[in-house]
């Protein structure tokens, strides 16, 4: 699916459902199931059940169509505002931000490997402007792989070098090459075994730092699309989607391809 064009009919779309819950395409009894525009259930022909796929799935009690959560994860999957997906399916920007929220939230883990290669990190400032007395930001600090495009991010609670250090060895195998700014903090990961090549972001080198720094961009550019601003309230729900964005990229092919790692019987 890459247009809401190619989201199937709402009858199809309870069945893809059911299938995926059950792993099976008839009812226990053998018979086909009928699955009927206007009725929230399916309805077996043999020994006249109700089939509900909804229940046995973490969006239960749901009153949105089968089809709407289906655009609605296609759009969460695209990175579409709310605005555009308010034209296509009706629905107010509270549902689709509610919507958009309950698919973060059940994101699968994704194992945590720890990077290596050779690694961009660098840290940003999320929220209010970085020098406003009026809020305080949340510094969140992340790392990628250069070549495979492995996403690391946490929040920190400043840029010490204790702060800095502790990411590293949380989330960076030791030994491996570090592409950096020429923040002091930076400047005992030697001693950790780390290697190390940085770039004066204030005399306006960048370099292989750019990997990192096109991280930060995109994310506030989205998050301004979505909220209109770069909140602070939910980043690390945030954080996790963008992780899964580039360490599970499966998980965004399709609507199918996030439902089938996710839905969870009973």
């Amino acid at each position: 699916m890459s247009s809401v064009a190619d989201i199937p009919s709402e009858a199809r779309c309870k069945q893809l459902v059911y299938e995926l819950v059950t792993k099976q395409k008839h009812h226990e009894c053998g018979q086909r199931i009928a699955w009927r525009y206007g009725r929230d259930y399916g309805w077996c022909r043999a020994c006249r059940m109700k089939i509900r796929p909804k229940a046995r799935t973490w969006f239960r009690g749901s009153k949105l169509r089968y089809r709407q959560l289906f655009c609605l994860l296609m759009a969460w999957q695209a990175r579409q505002s709310p605005g555009s997906v308010r034209l296509v399916t009706g629905l107010s920007y509270t549902t689709i931000h509610r919507w958009y929220a309950r698919f973060r939230q059940h994101l699968p883990p994704d194992g945590g490997e720890l990077l290596s290669g050779v690694v961009a990190v660098d840290e940003a400032w999320f929220g209010k402007q970085r020098h406003s007395k009026r809020g305080k930001q949340t510094i969140v600090m992340g790392g990628i792989e250069v070549d495979t495009r492995r996403l690391r991010l946490q929040v920190i609670p400043d840029t010490e070098q204790d702060s800095i250090e502790l990411f590293l060895e949380t989330w960076v195998v030791r030994g491996r090459h570090l592409i950096t700014d020429a923040h002091a903090s930076y400047n005992g990961v030697e001693w950790l075994g780390y290697s190390r090549e940085a770039y004066n972001h204030s005399t306006g080198h960048f370099g292989m730092s750019n990997h990192i720094e096109c991280i930060w961009s995109a994310m506030k550019r989205h998050l301004r699309k979505l909220y209109g601003c770069v909140p602070t309230r939910h980043l690390a729900l945030f954080l996790r989607e963008w992780e899964a964005r580039h360490n599970q990229r499966e998980l965004f092919k399709s609507p199918l391809a996030y439902l089938r790692a996710t839905v969870v019987t009973d």
